[in-house]
């Protein structure tokens, strides 16, 4: 559990970079973040899309005129650790500040891709489109949150703090989504694993739910098990779906208690 100390890890300055930023779940975590930090923070929004990610950076600046935002276009599949260790010392020195000028360094693991969920596991033969969906999916999270991690590795940054934007998938197997639950699997237990190893880091593995967004779009159309597609395509038809806004606005709950366990895997329903 976490001490009196810890509570509410919106009253700190904060640098808080979040992937996937440039729209769904990513732009929503951004606005209402931006709307909780403390004058003096700073958010870096990454994603693809350069203009979307602009778009999303105006959001923030609506809701809190006091947050410093910046927005980096990148695919984070190309990346390698290097480079984001350059990206990052670069953004603070274009700042003209220093990772000690921060209470809190925290980082959302919210990027991600559905990969080819219109095959079944035997017919994933392409070697190319594997490594290229874990390069994105694994490899660009380990790597930054490497080169992260040690970018604000100083006492005087006294609070640390890593989401993953985690899924049900995780837990359990949907058929012909093999890559996408390995993928979620494998990124829970990394940041179970970092969170048993570094008791100095709080981690979290958020399950937002099921929402309306663009991959949940790709998911009843091109989904290849005929049974797990027509549960998406009811939940649409009958508003079963959540909204962005309805999974962030509990994870600034469970976020301002900060009651989890260090590494915890916590759904939405779970709230």
């Amino acid at each position: 559990m976490a001490s009196n100390s810890e509570q509410s890890i919106f009253q700190h300055k904060t640098f808080c970079l979040i992937t996937g930023a440039s729209k769904g779940l990513g732009r929503c975590m951004a606005v209402e973040f931006g709307a909780q930090f403390p004058l003096g923070s700073v958010m870096v929004l990454i994603a693809r899309d350069a203009v979307k990610l602009e778009e999303t950076k105006q959001m923030v600046k609506d809701v809190s005129s006091s947050i410093d935002v910046h927005c980096v276009a990148m695919d984070l599949g190309q990346q390698n650790e290097d480079n984001f260790s350059n990206l990052l010392s670069k953004l603070l020195c274009d700042m003209q500040s220093s990772a000690q000028d921060y209470d809190q360094a925290l980082i959302v693991h919210n990027a991600a891709s559905l990969g080819p969920v219109n095959k079944n596991f035997t017919e994933l033969g392409n070697w190319k489109e594997v490594s290229e969906y874990f390069d994105l999916n694994l490899t660009s999270v380990v790597t930054l949150n490497s080169a992260f991690l040690r970018q604000f590795k100083t006492s005087s940054v006294s609070h640390k703090t890593v989401i993953n934007i985690t899924s049900i998938c995780a837990l359990q197997p949907f058929k012909s989504w093999s890559l996408y639950c390995a993928g979620k699997a494998a990124r829970d237990m990394l940041f179970r694993t970092m969170a048993a190893e570094d008791s100095s880091v709080r981690v979290l593995n958020y399950a937002p739910g099921p929402i309306d967004t663009d991959m949940q779009v790709e998911a009843r159309t091109v989904t290849a098990d005929k049974e797990l597609k027509d549960m998406f395509v009811d939940m649409k038809e009958n508003n079963k779906l959540l909204t962005c806004e309805d999974s962030v606005s509990r994870l600034v709950k469970l976020l301002k208690q900060n009651t989890y366990d260090s590494g915890a895997h916590i759904d939405y329903y779970d709230l």
